[in-house]
């Protein structure tokens, strides 16, 4: 649970250092890209905090590739 604090705490301090300049520049763009890539951040790092297995994408992308990386530069040595 106090991972869960941590978590909040530093996104909460992330976001009111980031959000109030972009906000006076009126990039929206960067706001929209910000919010929406803290807020993924954030959904995949609650349950991870609370001690639950969660899926990673980059496990996904190592099962991807590898089998190419291998037929491409061989097995390790």
């Amino acid at each position: 649970m106090a991972g869960l604090f941590i978590l909040v705490v530093v996104y909460t301090i992330i976001f009111i250092l980031d959000v109030p300049p972009l906000v006076r520049r009126r990039a929206w763009r960067e706001l929209l890209a910000f919010a929406v890539l803290s807020l993924m951040g954030l959904a995949l790092g609650v349950p991870w905090s609370l001690g639950h297995k969660i899926f990673f994408p980059s496990e996904a992308l190592i099962k991807l590739f590898e089998p190419l990386a291998m037929f491409v530069l061989g097995p390790p040595e």
